[in-house]
C-alpha cells in the first residue's frame, strides 16, 4: 500500500515537471515580441525565436504583433463650417513601435489613438466649408495624419497612413448639391457651346481674311505678270523698230540721194493727181528728178522740142 503511493507520487511529480517544462518554453514568431514578468513585475521583452523562461516566477503576459496592423474607425457625425451635419467613415494603419509604451504606460492605447483621431477630425471639418470637406479628402487626410502622428508617439505607436473611406451628408443636403450641380454642368455646357460658335466664328472670318489674302495675292502677281509681258512686248516693238530705223539708215548711207529722188517722184505723182495744171518746184528739185535716167531723157526731149525763142 505504502508503494503504491509512493508510486502515485513519483508519477504526480513527473507530470508536475514535465507540465512546468511544457509550460516554460515559448516560441515567440517573426513580427511579434514576448513580455516577460517576474511576479508582476517587467524583466524582459523576448525576440522571435526559441526561448526558456523559469516557471512558476517568470511568466510570458502578452504577446505583442510588432506588424502593420489595419484599424477601421467607426462612423462618427462632424458639423462643418457652414453647419452642415457629415458622416464620415475612416481607416488607420499604424504599428506599435515602443511596447513598454505601448503595454505599461497606457491602459488602451488604440482606444486613445482612436479617439484623437476622432477628436481631431472633428477640429478639421469645423473649419472647413461643405465644399472643401468634399473636395479636399486628400488635404484632410494630411492634415489628420500630421497632427496625431506626435499624440499617438507617447501611446508607443505609430501611425503610417490616415485614410477617409468616405464622407455622407444629409437626403435634402444632397438633393440640393445635386440640382447646384446640375445647374452648374448645364452653365459649362452653355459656355463651351458659346466659345465653340465663338471658336467656329473666328475660324471662319480667319478662313476668309486668309482667302481674301490669297485672292488679293494671286491677283497681285497676274497684274505683275501682265505688265511684265506688256513691257516686255513694247521692248520687242521697240527694238524691232530700231532695226528697222538702223537698217533704213543703213540702206541711205549708200543711197541716199536715190531714196530722195524717189520721194520727189511720189510727191509729183500726188500732185499730178489734183487739179491744178501748174506744178511749181524748186530748182535743187528739178535738178534731183533729173539725175534720174527716165526723168533725164523726158527733160532732155522737152528741151528739145521747145521752140526758140524770137529775137
Amino acid at each position: 500500500m505504502f508503494g503504491i503511493i509512493i508510486g502515485i507520487i513519483v508519477v504526480l511529480v513527473i507530470l508536475a515537471l514535465l507540465v512546468m517544462l511544457l509550460t516554460s518554453v515559448a516560441i515567440i514568431h517573426t513580427g511579434e515580441v514576448g513580455i516577460v514578468e517576474r511576479l508582476g513585475k517587467y524583466v524582459q521583452t523576448l525576440e522571435p525565436g526559441f526561448h526558456v523562461v523559469p516557471p512558476l516566477i517568470y511568466r510570458i503576459t502578452e504577446i505583442v504583433n510588432m506588424k502593420q496592423i489595419p484599424l477601421k474607425v467607426d462612423e462618427q457625425e462632424v458639423i462643418t463650417k457652414d453647419n452642415v451635419v457629415v458622416r464620415i467613415s475612416e481607416t488607420l494603419k499604424y504599428h506599435i513601435t515602443n511596447v513598454n509604451a505601448y503595454v505599461y504606460q497606457n491602459k488602451d492605447s488604440v482606444l486613445s489613438m482612436v479617439q484623437d483621431t476622432r477628436a481631431n477630425l472633428r477640429g478639421i471639418i469645423g473649419n472647413m466649408d461643405l465644399n472643401d470637406v468634399l473636395n479636399g479628402t486628400e488635404t484632410i487626410n494630411q492634415t489628420l495624419f500630421t497632427q496625431i502622428a506626435e499624440t499617438t508617439a507617447g501611446y508607443g505607436l505609430n501611425v503610417d497612413r490616415v485614410n477617409i473611406d468616405s464622407i455622407q451628408v444629409d437626403t435634402t443636403i444632397q438633393d440640393s448639391m445635386n440640382k447646384l450641380l446640375r445647374a452648374s454642368r448645364e452653365k459649362e455646357a452653355n459656355i463651351m457651346e458659346a466659345e465653340g460658335h465663338k471658336q467656329a466664328a473666328i475660324a471662319k472670318a480667319e478662313g476668309e481674311k486668309q482667302a481674301a489674302i490669297l485672292e488679293a495675292e494671286a491677283n497681285k502677281q497676274t497684274q505683275i505678270l501682265q505688265a511684265q509681258g506688256r513691257a516686255e512686248s513694247q521692248r520687242l516693238f521697240a527694238d524691232a523698230v530700231k532695226d528697222q530705223i538702223n537698217s533704213i539708215n543703213a540702206g541711205l548711207q549708200n543711197n541716199g540721194d536715190l531714196y530722195l529722188q524717189y520721194k520727189n517722184i511720189e510727191a509729183l505723182e500726188e500732185l499730178a493727181k489734183g487739179d491744178s495744171n501748174t506744178v511749181v518746184l524748186p530748182s535743187t528739185a528739178v535738178d534731183s528728178l533729173g539725175q534720174l535716167p527716165a526723168v533725164g531723157q523726158v527733160l532732155a526731149h522737152t528741151q528739145a522740142t521747145k521752140p526758140a525763142p524770137h529775137a
